[in-house]
């Protein structure tokens, strides 16, 4: 039932009061913050809008069919500490299509920038397309980038002539009463070989008990390894990218009450041609199920394959459009899904990109 302030007691007003007195004067004094470091340092800006459209009709025991419309905004402003370093507030809005709510959620984004030459480095609350734009979806599920677009933590990177690496730890649930607390750390990179190329990202996710855990609640641990290697046919060929890749995936599951390991692993086989905006993709995996809290369901099966071919008709300075058609083969069925985003992406601070690579065969 909620308590109308009025019949909150004097002590308990008194201190709601004093809460709120004590929020103004934050936001006062870090906005005069602002106003006197401006003054010494360069103001930047950043507006990036994510339109999506994902149909998911699925015939799996694994999947549930289902349609993904909205937007997500995120604003942002900061200060450029110098030419390697900003610190940067803003907020991203999610709007799904169909909804009664102005903002159906709100994901506050305050972090520090690094990004130098060769290293990069966010601390704090930050988009997760900063940095994700390409996980391999038996790792990461591609929805997480509609209801989940930010990461709380940390990411670091290095980015050489051949070889990129990068560190990462994100806050996933903070500790409560009836609230467990999670977090995964991790990394991933890739390196070349000439024409060779090896890719590899890894994970663990730290599922802990609650401040007052019950006789029946362990901690368990969940976790991946994703690892490709492959060769780059591009430079022989007349096209914008061919990779062709295999690989496998080995994955972890340990509950602490009986201390057993599980650790199934499955080959993959990959194909990735893009030309002239056009491009295909083709991911076939077989081996053991995989019970990834975080990773696409479709790698609990035995087997499974999917196909993608996808077009990217609208790609001017800091907008990109993409649509895509996905065909899975799972179960002895074949599930179909329509994707389409649009990404635009402007102001100071979007010139300097954080993770920029090739594109990942996966």
């Amino acid at each position: 039932m909620k308590v109308k302030i009025d019949h909150i007691f004097p002590v308990q007003r008194l201190y709601a009061i004093s809460r709120s007195f004590v929020k103004t004067g934050l936001l006062l004094i870090i906005s005069l913050l602002f106003y006197n470091a401006s003054k010494a340092q360069k103001f930047g800006w950043e507006v990036t809008l994510y339109g999506f459209a994902d149909n998911r009709e699925y015939k799996s025991s694994v999947q549930i069919p289902q349609t993904f419309m909205g937007t997500l905004f995120t604003p942002e402003v900061g200060l450029q500490i110098d030419s390697l370093s900003a610190i940067r507030v803003g907020a991203t809005t999610l709007f799904e299509f169909g909804s009664n709510q102005f903002q159906d959620k709100v994901y506050p984004q305050l972090y520090y920038s690094f990004c130098g030459s060769k290293f990069k480095f966010l601390f704090g609350a930050f988009s997760r397309h900063k940095v994700f734009d390409n996980a391999p979806a038996a790792l990461y599920y591609d929805s997480l980038y509609y209801f989940r677009p930010y990461i709380n933590g940390l990411f670091w990177t290095y980015n050489g002539n051949s070889f990129r690496q990068s560190v990462y730890l994100d806050g996933t649930s903070r500790q409560t009463q009836s609230i467990r607390e999670t977090f995964i750390m991790g990394g991933e990179g890739q390196c070349h070989f000439g024409d060779f190329f090896l890719h590899h990202h890894l994970y663990m996710y730290h599922y802990a008990k609650t401040a007052s855990p019950s006789p029946n609640e362990f901690i368990r641990d969940n976790g991946a390894l994703y690892l490709l290697v492959g060769y780059d046919l591009t430079q022989k060929l007349a096209l914008d990218s061919l990779c062709i890749g295999v690989g496998g995936i080995q994955s972890y599951e340990r509950s602490r009450n009986d201390m057993v390991w599980h650790t199934p692993y499955g080959f993959l086989f990959e194909v990735l041609a893009q030309y002239k905006g056009f491009g295909i993709k083709n991911i076939f995996y077989y081996g053991k199920g995989h019970a990834l809290d975080w990773g696409d369901p479709f790698y609990r099966l035995k087997q499974y394959d999917r196909f993608d071919i996808y077009f990217t008709p609208l790609r001017l300075h800091g907008v990109e459009g993409r649509f895509g058609i996905s065909m899975h083969f799972a179960e002895n069925r074949i599930s179909h899904q329509q994707q389409f985003y649009l990404r635009v992406n402007i102001g100071s601070f979007a010139k300097k990109k954080l993770n920029h690579h090739p594109p990942e065969i996966w």
